[in-house]
């Protein structure tokens, strides 16, 4: 029997019948009476089951009205901290907002925490904005301990009532793992080169010292991380000719000098230069040149020229030749040496 037809003796039953009727629409029209935000976001900055994370919740307003609460709700699963630990902010991360994102008007620590449930304050916001600000503490929020997908929360704004003025719901994931590790190797890298193998000091004339006219390089390539090293040694202890039985002699090897206009003498004066790398360069002291007829002479034991403490890019060391004959020095033309240069990486 429907209710219209029934008669009720009793005004108590009557009005009884009418808020029967009445109550299934009045919360229809409470319920529907909520819009939908026209967008909603909330990134977790970690998703890795177990994690603490911090993260970002952004939301844009779709009906005009005075918001002064924005609730949160996190996937069930999810565990909170208490409301003093979501902290908040709008300045940092914001390249990472989606586009068109602005700092949320008016939002602040959290005022509670319910199961849940977070609400933040908030001012007025303006329809159509999409608004954004991140939680910063990550003991606010730890990831659901296992790997799921489809994980349901909300966003909803709210009036001073609080009732809802706003809300929509979104979904996020917990996983395995969400981070990647990249390796590579980098092998082990040494280059070695002389400009030139001979170097012609010509003609000498007595009690005029002659430096190389080209002095030759010797240019190190390397990614050893502790440093390179350039040593030298020559076959004649000096300049000697064959044909004249005589030596210009190396002066005092393992030493530092300038050549004496007015004595025989043979050296070999040292500087770098690089393009780049992390290492600094060293002359070693005996071999200390940049002076006309300074520098060290050489024997037949590899002495270090050149110790750098780090990588090399174009590091050059240079080697100029010197050498001073006096009047008494006999003729020949075959005087000669043999250098022999060497380099090793430190790695």
């Amino acid at each position: 029997m429907s209710i219209k037809n029934r008669q009720f003796k009793s005004p108590v039953l009557a009005l009884a019948a009418l808020v029967v009727v009445a109550a299934p629409l009045f919360f229809y029209i409470h319920m529907t009476s909520a819009a939908a935000l026209s967008q909603v976001f909330v990134r977790f900055d970690r998703m890795k089951i177990g994690t603490a994370t911090t993260g970002t919740v952004c939301a844009k307003p779709a009906t005009a009205s005075t918001e002064a609460h924005v609730q949160v709700v996190f996937p069930t699963g999810y565990t909170l901290g208490l409301a003093a630990t979501f902290t908040v902010d709008t300045t940092t991360n914001t390249a990472s907002w989606p586009t068109g994102g602005t700092a949320w008007l008016g939002i602040g620590t959290a005022t509670n925490v319910t199961t849940q449930t977070v609400t933040f304050p908030s001012t007025d916001l303006v329809v159509g904005t999409l608004y954004c600000f991140n939680w910063i503490n990550s003991a606010a929020v730890q990831v659901s301990g296992s790997a799921t997908s489809s994980n349901l929360g909300s966003v909803t704004t709210q009036d001073s009532g609080p009732a809802t003025i706003d809300t929509a719901q979104y979904t996020t994931a917990s996983i395995t793992d969400d981070q990647i590790v990249v390796t590579a190797t980098v092998p082990s890298a040494f280059s070695f080169a002389l400009s030139s193998n001979t170097d012609a000091l010509g003609t000498l004339t007595a009690g005029t010292i002659k430096p190389s006219p080209t002095p030759r390089t010797a240019t190190v390539n390397t990614n050893a991380k502790n440093g390179w090293m350039v040593w030298a040694k020559d076959s004649s202890t000096g300049l000697i000719s064959s044909s004249a039985s005589h030596t210009i002699p190396s002066i005092t090897p393992g030493t530092n000098s300038t050549l004496s206009t007015s004595a025989e003498g043979y050296n070999t004066g040292v500087t770098t230069s690089q393009v780049g790398g992390t290492g600094s360069i060293t002359v070693a002291t005996p071999f200390v040149g940049g002076i006309l007829g300074k520098g060290g002479g050489l024997d037949a034991t590899l002495r270090p020229l050149a110790t750098s403490t780090g990588t090399a890019d174009t590091a050059v060391v240079t080697l100029t030749n010197n050498v001073n004959a006096i009047a008494s020095t006999p003729a020949a033309s075959d005087y000669t040496d043999t250098i022999t240069v060497v380099a090793a990486g430190l790695f």
